[in-house]
């Protein structure tokens, strides 16, 4: 692993919350490492010298009876309150005290600002002289944050106000005093919980999500800078309470040890990583666990709209010049929808699916589709049954149903039994086979995972496949949950070759009897489509397919998969692009 850190003795860091917690023991191992020089920015006021009458003295109870006796001596009535904002308050200057020692006893260099770095003209009026002692800024450490764990039901403005300030107006200032051109990196704590959640903190998630946005806005805009945003999951130190920790510990989550964790910082800014701007850092991660089942039979209607521009993937799909929505996808969608509605439950089937009236991505487009859900059956054993129908309303307000099919979801996934039948005995006469050429298939680049057709004859046909990852960007509305509608994709395919292949005509997908997943299809690898013809007739094949890897592990099955074939689309497959769109077609 290679080096590539810019930082070193002359370096100045500008560090928010830098003085205790967390972010203090990341600064010292940065200063134990190459002797740098740091800003510490804090909220936490710093007095010169301790009082007489606290000196030397670090036993609690008896720090807590110095405090009363010290406001009873100064004609204060010595309150709980009291005592322990004045107790708080001189660990504080005790803990940012031994902050700036520890660092200079490994050889750097740091002062103390204590500041509100929401304050951006304070703040860089404040910064002015001390850059001038020591230098220009070289990197940002944003540690700084609040808490203000409620209920959203019970949170106020100002406690939203105090969580999103710190992390995200904090920001903003800090950027607002240097030159971000200039610096080596930029490092903003985040938290797991901008990724999970977590009870009582929305703001706090919807605070770190944005320095999450930030820091990839950031690393594209100043790619000479390294800008990393640190997703960490819970420190054994900080603003992790006794009773944050068993809620930690019901989760089986470890906590992050200072010194662990610390090294992980300088880790990330000294090593050749991917140079993601975004990362997590978690002992585990954290898994739903399926609430009990209530026994009602329930039903729910979901609306969605559909842009062509929200959707690129489709412009890789078109068939007579018109975009139109992979059927997969179809299942995707009722799919995806199902297992949100019960965290902890994983797409299992899908049956009885069939295609009523496709969605074309042209001045067909309703403004409007309606997903409705009826649960059919639940089962103590894990399983529930959804009915489905993906419909939409014309201007006349008459309906128009695009697919039906009932889906299962489940707690835990089945084994899958082995496909036996597989074999890769290679027939000569299929390497000339290009089922993307000459429109045998309309599939442009995204969807090209048909790589080697391996045999084909009258009753089977066996194709290896490979499928690259498709950007989450070009995903759209469809992005991969469970079920991965782009490699499943290319079952469909398969048999639209082997009609092609005996037939001479176009086919497409017109219905399917049962699907089951045992495990995604994955991007980026390897696996193989076995297909089983078993009837076949002028206007419609049937088949089975099976997508399997080199072992014959079972990825997917369709059983009873029929196509629709037609002369008609020889024609409308070869126009396979959509040079214009008209502007009716994008729904904004």
């Amino acid at each position: 692993m290679n080096s590539n850190t810019k930082i070193n003795s002359s370096s100045v860091i500008l560090v928010s919350g830098g003085g205790r917690g967390v972010t203090a023991q990341c600064t010292i191992k940065l200063a134990q490492q190459y002797q740098c020089k740091f800003i510490l920015l804090g909220r936490s006021q710093l007095a010169k010298t301790e009082p007489e009458w606290s000196q030397d003295c670090y036993e609690q109870a008896e720090l807590k009876k110095r405090i009363m006796q010290n406001l009873i001596a100064q004609g204060d009535k010595p309150t709980p309150a009291k005592i322990q904002k004045v107790f708080n308050s001189l660990l504080a200057q005790r803990e940012i005290t031994t902050t700036i020692s520890t660092i200079q006893q490994a050889g750097g260099q740091a002062e103390y600002l204590s500041i509100d770095i929401t304050n951006s003209s304070a703040l860089q009026a404040e910064l002015a002289p001390i850059v001038q002692r020591l230098g220009k800024i070289t990197g940002i450490i944003h540690g700084a944050g609040n808490l203000a764990d409620k209920l959203i039901e019970n949170k106020t403005e100002q406690d939203f106000e105090t969580v999103y300030s710190a992390k995200a107006e904090g920001l903003e200032s800090l950027l607002s005093s240097v030159e971000i051109a200039e610096l080596d990196f930029i490092v903003l704590f985040s938290s797991f919980v901008a990724f999970y959640g977590n009870p009582g903190q929305s703001d706090y998630a919807l605070a770190n999500e944005i320095l999450n946005k930030t820091a990839c806005l950031l690393q594209r805009k100043y790619p000479s800078c390294r800008v990393v945003s640190i997703g960490w999951g819970p420190w054994d130190g900080g603003m992790v309470t006794p009773q944050l920790k068993k809620f930690f510990d019901d989760l089986n989550m470890d906590l992050i040890p200072l010194e662990v964790g610390a090294q992980m910082l300088v880790d990330e800014l000294t090593y050749s990583h991917n140079k993601a701007a975004q990362i997590l850092v978690m002992s585990s991660p954290i898994v739903a666990q399926p609430k009990q089942l209530n026994p009602e039979l329930r039903s729910f209607r979901l609306r969605r709209q559909l842009t062509l521009a929200g959707n690129p993937f489709v412009y890789d799909h078109v068939i007579g010049g018109n975009p139109v929505l992979p059927a997969m996808c179809s299942i995707a969608w009722i799919a995806n929808i199902c297992e949100q509605l019960y965290p902890g439950y994983h797409f299992l089937s899908c049956s009885n699916y069939k295609v009523l009236k496709g969605i074309i991505f042209d001045d067909t487009l309703a403004k409007k589709y309606f997903l409705d859900l009826k649960e059919i059956n639940k089962s103590d054993s894990g399983e529930i049954t959804f009915e489905a129908i993906l419909w939409s309303e014309s201007t006349k307000g008459i309906p128009h149903y695009h697919y039906s099919t009932q889906i299962k979801i489940v707690r835990v996934i089945p084994l899958a039994d082995t496909y036996k039948t597989f074999t890769l005995s290679q027939d000569p006469a299929t390497l000339n086979l290009l089922p993307y050429e000459n429109g045998t298939l309309f599939h442009r680049p995204i969807f090209q995972g048909l790589k080697r057709i391996i045999n084909i004859t009258p009753e089977k046909m066996t194709a290896q496949c490979y499928l690259n990852k498709l950007e989450a960007e070009k995903q759209g509305q469809f992005l991969l949950q469970t079920f991965n509608p782009y490699t499943a994709d290319i079952l469909f395919q398969c048999l639209l070759v082997w009609v092609r292949h005996f037939y001479k005509l176009g086919s497409l997908p017109l219905q399917v009897k049962n699907l089951e997943q045992f495990r995604p299809i994955p991007f980026d690898q390897e696996f193989y489509i076995s297909v089983e013809i078993y009837s076949k007739s002028e206007a419609n094949v049937y088949a089975n397919a099976t997508a399997h890897d080199a072992q014959g592990q079972v990825y997917l099955q369709i059983s009873q998969m029929q196509v629709t074939t037609s002369e008609r689309l020889n024609v409308l497959f070869l126009k396979n692009s959509c040079t214009e769109i008209e502007n009716s077609t994008v729904i904004n």
